[in-house]
């Protein structure tokens, strides 16, 4: 035979109590001593129109480094197509490699930049 589950119980909730004491002050954490140290390189590139895969040999030395570098040797990696900030889910970084993981290219003309940013602790 199975058992019939017991209606839940009907929660009633009354009015809020008073505030409690305020506990202890904390322990200081250590001073910051100054700005962290970082280093930001950008990948500067312009869209033919159909590619999706752009290389090191793609990159403008004018604008930039023309590396696109490991995401294991930098801390941060940000794509900018037209200037707006891409989702990670949008792309693909490997050595020397971008990927945009898009149904199509952007048009031709429109920059893309690769923004990569090493804090140097």
């Amino acid at each position: 035979m199975v058992p019939i589950p017991k209606p839940p119980k009907q929660r009633i909730i009354g009015p809020r109590g008073p505030r409690g004491p305020q506990g202890p002050q904390g322990e200081q954490g250590p001073p910051i001593l100054g700005p962290i140290p970082t280093t930001n390189l950008l990948y500067f590139t312009f869209s033919d129109g159909q590619k999706l895969i752009y290389t090191n040999a793609d990159g403008l030395a004018e604008f930039g480094t023309t590396q696109i570098l490991s995401p294991s040797e930098v801390s941060y990696i940000n794509l900018f197509i037209n200037g707006i900030i891409q989702p990670q889910t949008a792309y693909l970084v490997q050595t020397g490699v971008l990927t945009l993981l898009t149904p199509t290219a952007p048009e031709a003309g429109v920059p893309i930049t690769l923004q990569f940013i090493l804090i140097n602790l």
